[in-house]
């Protein structure tokens, strides 16, 4: 039976009103864990009044 652990990174925005992103940043975040062997399931926006304030990304892996 195959099994799965799972972790999910929160990544929020930052300035001033929280509307600043840094991609390359993001992209540094996820290379990483999939070089640990995690892979992207989901992202999740979590937004209120149409401004994001926070992004959840959720990995899994098998156990070993």
């Amino acid at each position: 039976m195959r099994r799965f652990e799972y972790k999910t990174v929160k990544i929020e925005p930052k300035g001033f009103w929280g509307t600043k992103l840094d991609p390359e940043k993001i992209d540094e975040i996820l290379n990483d864990l999939g070089n640990q062997g995690w892979e992207l399931v989901a992202m999740q926006d979590l937004e209120v009044n149409g401004h994001s304030w926070s992004f959840h990304y959720t990995f899994k892996r098998e156990k070993i």
